[in-house]
């Protein structure tokens, strides 16, 4: 038996890793070159071919408790871009974008992941995340990456090459996987997706209390 499975929390190693994929409880699809990919205790993660980029937007700011004004913000403030196989996008310095794993990832609810950046990378200044390193137990779907540049230099970056990598946990198993998790905003998604913050349950909380305190006021949902 291996230490992942006599341990909780314990990190998987490669061959816990290679258990569990083959198994098929755990999925990570596709792993295009297992033995590049698969580390010692990690997996390497790739580049999808989708970008969210930041428009300079012609609203002040962005209100979460206007749902349907704040939608019509977040259309400003983002644009899709599609790079094609063998072509490139330029992350300038400073500039901070959204992308998404090349990898589809279904995660058992006793396995939690963390992404992290590879270090090839990140001595070029490349960080793949702000915050949302986590990866809840019986998420399914694409990983967002959160891309910036605190480097000095433009960074090429192509589609496929790999950039970041994720180790997982082994936990007891959870009673609420995130699929299931109430209010859960991001699983099943095959490609970027921008922030869904106006969801969450306070600021509907808040709205309702305003509508109560000002009934004839017409400017909340």
């Amino acid at each position: 038996m291996t230490p992942a499975a006599n341990n909780v929390s314990a990190v998987l190693n490669e061959q816990d890793l290679i258990s569990r994929l083959v198994k098929g409880d755990l999925i990570v699809t596709p792993i295009l070159d297992p033995q590049i990919q698969i580390g010692p205790t990690s997996i390497d993660i790739r580049l999808g071919f989708e970008f969210e980029v930041f428009n300079t937007s012609k609203h002040p700011h962005l209100d979460p408790l206007d749902e349907k004004l704040l939608e019509q913000q977040l259309d400003d403030y983002t644009s899709k871009i599609h790079v094609p196989p063998l072509g490139r996008f330029i992350l300038h310095p400073d500039e901070f974008v959204l992308a998404s794993t090349f990898e589809y990832f279904v995660l058992p609810s006793d396995l939690a992941g963390r992404l992290e950046g590879r270090s090839t990378w990140g001595r070029l200044g490349l960080q793949i995340h702000s915050t949302a390193g986590f990866v809840d137990p019986g998420f399914e779907g694409v990983l967002t990456f959160e891309l910036r540049n605190a480097g000095k230099t433009p960074l090429t970056l192509l589609p496929g090459t790999r950039i970041a990598q994720i180790c997982f946990y082994q936990t007891c198993t959870t009673a609420i996987p995130y699929i299931k998790k109430k209010n859960a905003k991001y699983y099943h998604m095959l490609g970027t997706s921008r922030s869904l913050f106006y969801r969450d349950p306070e600021f509907a909380r808040i709205r309702k209390a305003l509508r109560e305190e000002m009934p004839d006021e017409g400017s909340l949902p």
